[in-house]
C-alpha cells in the first residue's frame, strides 16, 4: 500500500513538472525578445567554448605589415595597432570570461552555502561570529572592495576571481542562513537527528537538497 501511494505521489510530481515544463514554453513562444535573447546567449556561449576551432588566428598572433586595417573578408572586425586579429581577439576573450565567470559563481556558492549552513544549523555564539562577519562585508560596496582586494593580491586573473569570490558570498549566506534556521525545528530533521544522522549529512542530504539550494554532497 505503501508503495503504491509513493508511486502515484512521484507520478503526480512528475506530472506537474511537466505541465509547468509546457506553461514555460508557452510563454516563451509569446515573447520573441526572450527567444532573441536565448539564442544570443547560446551563440555567446558557443563562440567561447569553440573559440579555438573557429578562430582564425591565435590570440598571441600579429601581422605588424598589416596593422591598423580596416574590417575584411580576412579580417572580419579589422586589426588593432599591433597587427592582431581584433574578431580573433574577442572570440578568445570570451572564452577567457566564461571561464572567469564561472569560477566566481561557483566559488561564491561554495563559500555562501557553507556559512550560511554553519551559521543557520550551529545558531548561538557561531552564528553571530559568522553574521558579524557577513556584516563587515557588506557594509562595503562590493565593487570597491573588491577593487581593494585585487590591488593587495597583485593584477591577474586570478586574484581577480579570487577578489570577486571573497566579495561575493555575504548577500547569499544570509539568504541561505535564513532558510536553514526555518527548516532546521522541522519534523523530518528531528527524525534525521533521531536514527544519529550527523550534522553534515542533515544540512547537505536533506535540508539544502528539500529547497533546491544546491550543494556538494557531504
Amino acid at each position: 500500500m505503501t508503495s503504491s501511494l509513493e508511486k502515484e505521489r512521484v507520478r503526480s510530481h512528475r506530472e506537474a513538472q511537466l505541465e509547468e515544463l509546457r506553461f514555460t514554453l508557452h510563454l516563451l513562444r509569446q515573447s520573441p525578445l526572450v527567444i532573441f535573447g536565448i539564442v544570443l546567449i547560446v551563440v555567446t556561449v558557443a563562440a567561447g567554448v569553440f573559440a579555438p576551432f573557429i578562430a582564425p588566428y591565435g590570440p598571441e598572433e600579429r601581422q605588424w605589415a598589416k596593422s591598423l586595417q580596416p574590417p575584411s573578408l580576412e579580417h572580419f572586425f579589422g586589426t588593432d595597432e599591433t597587427g592582431g586579429d581584433i574578431f580573433s581577439r574577442v572570440l578568445w576573450a570570451i572564452r577567457i570570461d566564461l571561464g572567469l565567470a564561472l569560477a566566481i559563481v561557483v566559488g561564491s556558492l561554495v563559500v555562501e552555502i557553507l556559512i550560511g549552513c554553519v551559521a543557520g544549523y550551529f545558531g548561538g555564539k557561531v552564528d553571530e561570529a559568522l553574521m558579524r562577519v557577513t556584516d563587515v562585508f557588506l557594509a562595503f560596496p562590493s565593487l570597491i572592495l573588491a577593487m581593494a582586494v585585487a590591488a593587495a593580491l597583485g593584477r591577474n586573473l586570478y586574484n581577480l576571481a579570487l577578489s570577486l569570490v571573497v566579495t561575493g558570498w555575504a548577500g547569499g549566506a544570509r539568504l541561505v542562513r535564513g532558510v536553514i534556521l526555518s527548516e532546521r525545528e522541522k519534523l523530518y530533521v528531528e527524525a534525521a537527528r533521531a536514527v544519529g544522522a550527523a550534522r553534515g549529512r542533515i544540512m547537505f542530504r536533506h535540508v539544502l537538497p528539500k529547497n533546491n539550494v544546491p550543494a556538494c554532497p557531504a
